[in-house]
């Protein structure tokens, strides 16, 4: 997980929203996604407040999230699964996120 992720505090709470979204998934961990309004509705229970979609973008640049290739709406909800849902889980206990 890249630097710029574990001294970002925004970021780490995105982590976590986007974790704790994936965890409630009833399908099989290689079919789960994410997407930002389901992960934005557990950041602003959890947090309080929003975040930027780009947000979810940077985490794919950054090697945490992948953009996943199914779409909806005519290609405007970009879904995303999450590369190593282990190491991240690992990452914001660390933190003291979880």
């Amino acid at each position: 997980m890249s630097k710029e992720a574990l001294n970002d505090p925004e970021l780490q709470r995105i982590l976590l929203a986007c974790l704790d979204y994936w965890n409630t998934e009833q399908v099989p961990v290689n079919e789960r996604a994410i997407c930002f309004s389901w992960v934005a509705r557990r950041y602003k229970a959890r947090f309080g407040g929003t975040f930027r979609q780009s947000r979810l973008q940077e985490l794919a640049r950054l090697g945490v999230l992948a953009k996943d290739g199914d779409t909806s709406s005519g290609g405007h909800r970009r879904y995303y699964r999450i590369i190593d849902p282990a190491q991240m889980a690992e990452f914001c206990s660390k933190r003291g996120l979880a």
